[in-house]
């Protein structure tokens, strides 16, 4: 004769293991999340471009200028270690032009930097297009008629002058001290 409890026991225990089974395993639903990207940042830095050089009436701090002029002459940012180590040999010298001379001086003769800087036969065969690249990369805005004119004639006029020649006069202006 059969056991009814244990037949009973065992329907039951099915029935709980089926009706869990069917609760927490089979009627899950899928959440599909979906992200949409509005502010995609390519580390590509917007930069404003002047109209003019009266638009500049904050003078960079010294931090502000050498990482201005690392990053102008290596295309990086500066780390911090040589950042650090420039604005201590920076406030050690009392002559802040004669120590900013000094910094662009050694950044100049760096071979990284030298291999970015147009040979001079470049600078030479298009003098209009590199006072506007100059400009555009130095002081962030396009020459004035002007100021274009008066630049191609002095390189023109004279063959020594180079392009870290160049290049040194626009980062020791006083309007590439200014933002």
């Amino acid at each position: 004769m059969p056991d009814f409890k244990f037949i009973s026991r065992t329907i039951i225990t099915g029935f709980v293991i089926m009706s869990f089974t069917t609760t927490f395993v089979a009627c899950k639903k899928n959440i599909v999340e979906e992200v949409i990207y509005d502010n995609i940042i390519y580390q590509v830095d917007t930069v404003p471009v002047y109209q003019n050089n009266s638009e500049k009436d904050r003078l960079k701090t010294p931090l502000q200028y050498i990482s201005s002029l690392y990053s102008n002459l290596y295309y990086s940012s500066i780390p911090s270690n040589i950042l650090d180590n420039l604005v201590i040999y920076r406030l050690s010298i009392g002559d802040k032009t004669l120590v900013n001379e000094m910094i662009l001086n050694a950044m100049l003769k760096d071979p990284v930097v030298t291999a970015h800087i147009p040979e001079n036969y470049e600078m030479r065969n298009d003098v209009d297009a590199f006072v506007e690249e100059c400009y555009l990369r130095f002081y962030l805005r396009l020459p004035t008629e002007y100021e274009k004119y008066g630049l191609v004639n002095i390189i023109e006029a004279d063959d020594e002058i180079d392009v870290v020649d160049v290049y040194r006069s626009f980062l020791l202006s006083n309007e590439y001290m200014f933002y």
